[in-house]
């Protein structure tokens, strides 16, 4: 039973920054025999010229309040709203601080 939950968890690494953000992944069971076999996937960048592994730190939630994109599509999707971007959303950029002031006493460890 170990080995199948090592071929479905993952070893993860996520930066978290006030103006980008990022995370890298490797699944446990490649991680063991070779822990510089890391992938870090690439954002999609708004120019094709560009290769990020970052994106901006940026959110986009609905009226309600629910998730609808992070980063290059968070901008780029609140960047076609146009007029009555309010009505239709809350846009958020470089939010890492006021999660931090919020956030600060509490750790947060996810396990599978």
């Amino acid at each position: 039973m170990a080995v199948l939950s090592d071929f479905y968890s993952l070893v993860c690494a996520i930066d978290f920054q006030t103006t980008s953000s990022g995370y890298a992944y490797s699944p446990k069971c490649e991680y063991k025999y070779d822990p510089l076999n890391i992938n870090v996937p690439n954002w999609d960048a708004p120019s094709s010229l560009q290769i990020s592994y970052k994106a901006p730190t940026t959110l986009l939630l609905d009226k309600d309040q629910n998730f609808v994109a992070f980063g290059y599509e968070a901008e780029n999707t609140y960047a076609e709203y146009g007029r009555g971007r309010r009505k239709r959303g809350l846009f958020l950029q470089q939010f890492k601080m006021l999660l931090y002031n919020t956030l600060r006493k509490q750790v947060f460890i996810i396990t599978s």
